[in-house]
């Protein structure tokens, strides 16, 4: 069986650690490490499930793990990773956000058992005075600016950085302390983003307790542009089935590039390292298939959303991209395939020139025609080879619905009107 710094470094899990080498955090004696939950939304993105994989390594390994949702430095925010000041939130709005995390935390790390702790616990009762006496005192301003993500405010003059953003490590140093004196906590996880966090946490329990904790950091997926991953053009994708539908968040996924899908398939996902390059080996023999998209979109549906709504998901799909027709679906599956894919409502007899345009899947009616005429449209997985087809009953005899495509990637559902 690998060991647990052999199976980090195969998902591609490991970016920094405190530790001389990597072994000495995850392969001896068993540890009780933290991660920290910033509760700035009443959901987790998909930029976040990374970590909560990871945390899953450690339980399954024997390790113990503590959850720790800002209850209260979430009211200040981490500056960390940010390049402007950001709103203030108050404390119901916090507090409530930290439950709903709480509840998505414990689903996407399964059985295993875990603490869940909120350092507003904590962090209320101190008082300012006793703070800057018993923690201040143990950090250096030169050393604060030295920080990346301070260097970078303070490299703009007209953002800079405020006392309270520049304090925030301060914090989470004393949240680690918290933890290592209460609960034997002696490891630290986060992002890359959270390095110089981390850090001040290791140094500050070794000048206040003399003792060696540790910290971990992954690499933070990042998109083409360099930012983090977890946006699409429609906006952050969330884990939240209200904030983004199973539908959008399966479609997310399946829509990865190529060259990014074994990366994902590693760090996004429970399937075995074995079963992963079958898989990638499956899909290179015929890349237009996107086996390996279709894989990495049902396994992260399955683990956010449950197996039948990513079965639901994987069905609808299937159907709007002509893989499937809409009469095997079942009732719930037509539901969510009216609800949410891309519609639009036609007429008997109307110009299919004129439905392209009309569901936007062509600028003109010109471009419509050159479409068909290249074969690059499709009626129900059928490919259409006249520019005089109009709609016919037809096309809605076996469901409600017919499915209009233009090349591999750009479908609508048509509904009669």
């Amino acid at each position: 069986m690998a060991r647990l710094s052999e199976v980090l470094r195969a998902r591609g899990y490991v970016y920094q650690h405190s530790s001389e080498k990597l072994e000495e955090i995850t392969d001896g004696a068993k540890r009780t490490l933290y991660l920290g939950i910033d509760p700035s939304a009443d959901s987790l993105h998909v930029g976040q499930l990374q970590a909560f994989l990871i945390l899953r390594k450690f339980l399954e390994d024997g390790h113990k793990v503590i959850l720790l949702t800002g209850g209260a430095t979430g009211i200040i925010g981490d500056p960390s990773g940010k390049s402007a000041e950001r709103a203030l939130l108050d404390a119901k709005t916090v507090e409530r956000n930290s439950e709903m995390i709480s509840k998505q935390a414990k689903r996407l790390l399964g059985k295993s058992d875990f603490t869940s702790l909120n350092n507003a616990e904590w962090l209320e009762k101190i008082t300012l005075i006793d703070f800057l006496r018993d923690v201040g005192k143990s950090f250096s301003v030169n050393a604060m600016i030295g920080r990346d993500f301070v260097k970078e405010r303070l490299a703009n003059p007209e953002q800079g950085i405020s006392y309270t953003e520049f304090s925030y490590s301060l914090l989470q140093a004393y949240d680690y302390w918290h933890l290592h004196k209460h609960y034997k906590c002696d490891v630290e996880v986060g992002g890359s983003d959270q390095w110089g966090n981390i850090v001040s946490g290791v140094d500050f329990i070794r000048r206040k307790e003399g003792k060696i904790v540790y910290g971990l950091t992954w690499p933070l997926l990042v998109d083409k542009a360099g930012k983090k991953f977890g946006k699409s053009e429609q906006g952050t994708i969330w884990l939240d089935a209200g904030k983004t539908s199973p539908f959008q968040f399966y479609q997310f996924w399946l829509n990865s590039a190529d060259d990014a899908a074994e990366e994902y398939l590693l760090k996004m996902t429970t399937v075995s390292e074995s079963e992963i390059r079958m898989i990638i080996a499956e899909h290179k023999k015929n890349p237009g298939e996107r086996h390996a998209q279709k894989k990495l979109a049902h396994e992260v549906t399955r683990l956010v959303h449950g197996d039948d709504i990513a079965k639901i998901a994987e069905d609808v799909s299937a159907v709007l991209f002509g893989r499937k027709e809409a009469k095997e679906l079942s009732a719930s599956e037509r539901e969510m395939l009216q609800k949410e894919a891309p519609s639009c409502e036609v007429r008997l007899g109307e110009s299919l020139i004129d439905v392209l345009v009309k569901a936007e899947l062509a600028k003109s009616r010109r471009e419509s025609r050159q479409f068909i005429e290249d074969g690059a449209v499709t009626m129900n997985g059928a490919k259409v080879s006249g520019i005089d087809r109009v709609m016919m009953h037809e096309d809605f005899q076996d469901a409600p619905i017919a499915t209009l495509m233009r090349g591999k990637r750009n479908a609508v559902v048509l509904t009669l009107g």
